[in-house]
């Protein structure tokens, strides 16, 4: 079925595609490499690619074809519904399993105690070991720009996912919400708009402002942590787990923004750090919204019930993150000990638009060209990527 999925997407994006309509997989590296890593790569990659597509998105410069040609096969609803019939299975085997883990570490805890308690614990927690660890690197310019591209998922969309979860009717705690998303776009000014903070700082790195210019170089942790986030938010069914996440991503937001944005004003002051800066102050607000405006009175007039569930999409938020994060810095470390072997170089050679093969560690294959890890750089004896976490993913050069 992926294969199948696969093919019909890479027919649906024809040739050279402007990026923001490349809706391909990497489905035909499962045809010589059917490990399971690489599965749920391919899997995850599918899943993203249905939630992608409730996205109204328009290139930034006019394509050779006609736009409106170009959208009607884009937005094919026979080819949509087709990719969008694998999603509940699809999230029934990545996700499910997740917000079990999450549930059982809800079950029994106080809604009101876990709100109070959260921005406390927050800043009490350690200070990011992703950063700490460039702070001593040498070569931490390429790796802040992997995560940038790892972030770029999401950010250059920012909000869109969460603006799913607005619409209809179902009173105040609506309306604060929605308080929050407009601050999310500018309140209508552009360059005010989270997005357009985020291409400023991406530019700074030379990095593309494209929407899913990078896709090829998202790794699997990344994909799951943005496919939790849109399996909250893409069904009315997951509302109270859509504020925990919520409650738990803005009052979060106001410890790690702020790290990042000391964090580039030290070591990367020519580069626009507005982004994170302009977090670190709205989303002490914007957490104070959530949690007084939205679940006090949602559980107040509700049940306990739905306190419960609020603490389930907290925590399965709070466990996406982590593995995300505990990811980036495994792959960063890796990397590094491969540059001190001789087995590795920094730098950016993969060709994006081209169709390439996926690689994971398990992968036995004795003879492999070198291997681009991320935004990071190439692997030139790819017996070296054994060493790597196995979630990782890397694209043949």
């Amino acid at each position: 079925m992926l294969s199948d999925v696969g093919e019909r997407l890479a027919a649906r994006a024809g040739a050279a595609p402007p990026c923001v309509y490349d809706v391909r997989t990497d489905a035909a590296s499962l045809v010589t490499s059917d490990y399971a890593e690489l599965q749920r790569y391919v899997q995850h990659q599918t899943l993203m690619r249905s939630y992608q597509g409730r996205y109204v998105l328009l290139p930034s410069a006019a394509p050779s074809e006609s736009i409106v040609a170009r959208l009607q096969r884009h937005y094919d609803p026979r080819e949509i519904l087709r990719l969008d019939a694998m999603r509940a299975d699809l999230e029934d085997l990545l996700i499910a399993p997740l917000v079990e883990n999450a549930r059982n570490i809800a079950a029994g805890q106080d809604c009101a105690a876990y709100v109070s308690n959260l921005v406390p614990a927050l800043k009490e927690s350690l200070p990011s070991a992703f950063l700490a660890f460039l702070e001593q690197s040498q070569s931490r310019t390429h790796h802040y720009r992997n995560f940038l591209i790892q972030s770029s998922v999401d950010l250059l969309a920012e909000a869109s996912a969460s603006a799913l979860g607005v619409i209809g009717e179902y009173g105040e705690p609506q309306s604060a919400l929605f308080r929050i998303l407009i601050d999310e776009f500018g309140y209508g000014t552009h360059g005010k708009k989270h997005s357009v903070l985020f291409r400023s700082t991406m530019r700074g790195f030379d990095l593309s402002e494209e929407y899913n210019t990078y896709w090829a170089l998202f790794d699997t942790p990344t994909l799951e942590l943005h496919n939790v986030i849109h399996f909250m938010f893409q069904s009315p069914r997951n509302l109270f787990l859509q504020i925990g996440f919520l409650l738990y991503a803005e009052a979060s937001y106001q410890r790690s923004t702020e790290e990042h944005f000391r964090y580039l004003k030290r070591f990367h002051p020519g580069v626009d750090a507005h982004y994170f800066g302009e977090h670190a102050h709205i989303d002490i607000h914007h957490s104070a919204m959530v949690a007084d405006e939205v679940v006090t009175p949602l559980v107040s007039k509700f049940g306990p019930d739905v306190g419960i569930e609020i603490v389930v999409g907290a925590e399965l938020t709070r466990m996406a993150f982590e593995r995300s994060g505990q990811h980036m810095l495994e792959v960063t470390t890796a990397f590094e000990e491969a540059v001190r072997d001789g087995a590795a170089e920094f730098g950016m050679r993969a060709d994006l638009s081209a169709p390439a093969s996926c690689t994971v560690p398990s992968d036995n294959a004795t003879e492999r060209r070198a291997l681009q890890i991320g935004g990071i750089g190439i692997i030139t004896d790819p017996a070296a990527f054994k060493r790597f976490p196995l979630s990782s993913v890397a694209r043949e050069i």
